[in-house]
């Protein structure tokens, strides 16, 4: 058979790129019916006056999709593939899986203002970097995180939390749920993990995710509830002395003792310390954080730069104990590092030179004023039933006790409505207890001026008509 195409058609292809698409198209479109013989490679190329090399491409690349097979000494037939009218290659076109919702205000994010980010200090220091840095840049950066980084942040933490650490018992990651992957691997593999209740979500969310055994471990007005930690068998405890989320309780010096004692009782028991939001205490220094109370080498501490500069910069740190240290350049060392390289640089001169200090001083201002505003406008509303607020005197979120018939499933959905998205303290507990109901838990770092007002305003609609 002859088979000839106008190769005058084939614009900016190869010649070997249009006889292709002209053989599929016809093998796709009835023309050329399965079990067809084609022509050889020298009758394609002779009746098309177009080189042997160009038909042998065409050939070997439709063999390899399955459109031709070739039968020594036979030649080349199309293969039995189901034929369709018209062929017309269409880009596939899918729904969205995952949308974000616009909200009005959005109570429970714990991002940014967009204007409060330092950026032109970012961009020097990123530009600064560039120039600096060159074979660094493109390299794989240490497993551990960039040395650099490492000393800058245990530099910082002398200076800010009184904390004594190595840079060479630190690990730097992308994320904390990153780094919680690596620490689980480490830890003992029958270990019961105990997670505060009510407590950060995310953390159970965490061990599921690993099949871990973990506990819910009731809170008291002290902190984490020993009692109830004894009782749990946990042999891990994830605790926020600093600043609890989202009850905002500070853990008492004589249950931190409590704690550590509890630790050092049994080998293999360990508290992960998480620092989260630390920096924002408005009227009072940090608290000295359990890592340098430590004295058995049984604190895991953890912390991330995603609240104090940006979710974006996905930079976040533990400190651990030299027999973890050990165990994980081990047996993790094989691992890359997950962070930029240039954006650990930028953070260390960051840090190195003062801009992290700075900015920090310039946020707590920022919060503050923002936490009063919002105190403010919450105890002025006509509207809204508040029976009691807690909070602003350290983090960014508050909790508003409400005097409503509606049930907290209720309060959401009424919220909604008005274009607000709002938590309530009882989702953040893993089993319905009476005391945690009607209390919202509002976000606040996100909020500028106007729409806190707006959303004050609108919060107290949710109450209105009932």
């Amino acid at each position: 058979m002859m088979l000839r195409y106008d190769f005058e058609k084939r614009g900016d292809k190869t010649l070997y790129e249009y006889l292709y698409q002209c053989l599929k198209g016809d093998i796709l479109n009835g023309r050329l019916p399965a079990r067809t013989r084609l022509p050889s490679k020298r009758e394609l190329a002779r009746d098309n006056g177009i080189s042997q090399r160009t038909v042998v491409n065409a050939y070997d690349q439709l063999l390899v999709e399955g459109y031709l097979i070739s039968r020594e000494r036979q030649g080349y037939f199309v293969a039995d593939v189901e034929a369709v009218l018209e062929y017309h290659p269409q880009r596939a076109e899918y729904s969205p899986i995952y949308v974000e919702e616009d909200w009005f205000a959005d109570f429970t994010t714990n991002h940014v203002v967009y204007e409060q980010f330092p950026f032109s200090v970012w961009k020097k220091v990123m530009r600064e970097t560039l120039t600096e840095y060159h074979k660094e840049l493109v390299e794989r950066a240490h497993f551990l995180g960039v040395r650099a980084l490492r000393e800058a942040i245990a530099e910082y933490l002398y200076r800010s939390r009184g904390m004594e650490v190595s840079p060479e018992c630190m690990v730097v990651g992308a994320s904390i749920e990153y780094l919680y992957g690596r620490l689980v691997k480490i830890l003992p593999a029958e270990g019961v993990y105990g997670v505060e209740n009510p407590g950060y979500r995310k953390i159970p969310g965490i061990y599921k995710e690993y099949g871990l055994d973990w506990r819910p471990v009731d809170m008291d007005e002290q902190g984490i509830c020993m009692e109830s930690l004894r009782n749990s068998g946990a042999s891990v405890i994830h605790v926020s002395p600093e600043h609890h989320y989202p009850l905002g309780t500070v853990m008492s010096a004589a249950r931190r003792q409590e704690l550590l004692a509890w630790a050092a009782q049994v080998p293999e028991r360990y508290i992960i310390e998480d620092d989260y939001d630390c920096e924002f205490r408005y009227h009072t220094r940090p608290i000295s954080p359990l890592q340098g109370m430590d004295r058995h080498h049984r604190v895991i501490y953890m912390n991330t730069f995603s609240k104090t500069l940006a979710p974006s910069i996905r930079i976040s740190y533990m400190i651990l104990p030299e027999k973890l240290m050990a165990r994980f350049v081990s047996e993790a060392n094989f691992y890359s590092n997950t962070s930029s390289s240039c954006e650990q640089y930028a953070l260390a001169k960051f840090i190195r030179e003062g801009y992290f200090e700075r900015h920090l001083s310039r946020m707590r201002k920022y919060y503050q004023t923002q936490g009063e505003l919002l105190i403010r406008m919450l105890k002025q509303s006509a509207l809204l039933p508040a029976i009691s607020i807690s909070g602003g005197k350290s983090g960014t979120h508050l909790l508003v006790k409400v005097d409503t018939s509606l049930t907290d499933t209720q309060i959401k959905w009424e919220a909604r409505q008005q274009g607000m998205n709002i938590s309530c303290l009882s989702e953040f507990c893993v089993e319905k207890k009476e005391e945690y109901q009607h209390i919202l838990v509002l976000n606040y770092s996100e909020m500028e001026e106007k729409g806190i007002r707006e959303a004050v305003r609108r919060l107290g609609n949710v109450f209105v008509q009932w």
